[in-house]
């Protein structure tokens, strides 16, 4: 697997993260502020989002209600991973659902 700039997060590792519109801000020129509705998403992926394999593999998942979930397909990282490696992870998804944490959401990944 290629190296890609950004964040990656381990399997139990935590990182913190700021409160932004998950879409792509184009939609939002010229627009009022942000609801709390709006914030409450979250966009993930399975590399950088500024990147192509990012693009390709990205979700937006509410934080909002406990137990909403999304799935995320590990064999959409054409640029990122070889035909023989990318052939193996097709079957293989990754699964993302809101927990609580106190007065907190979390965003486990299984």
């Amino acid at each position: 697997m290629r190296d890609l700039e950004g964040d990656l997060i381990h399997p139990g590792q935590q990182i913190s993260f700021g409160l932004e519109v998950p879409y792509r801000q184009g939609k939002y020129a010229g627009r009022k502020a942000a609801t709390m509705s709006e914030l409450l998403h979250v966009r993930v992926g399975l590399a950088p989002l500024f990147s192509r394999a990012g693009i390709e593999t990205t979700k937006v998942i509410g934080l909002s209600v406990i137990g909403e979930s999304v799935r995320l397909k590990p064999g959409k990282l054409i640029s990122v991973l070889s035909d023989e490696q990318r052939r193996k992870l097709e079957s293989v998804r990754v699964l993302a659902v809101v927990t609580a944490d106190g007065p907190s959401r979390v965003l486990q990944f299984l």
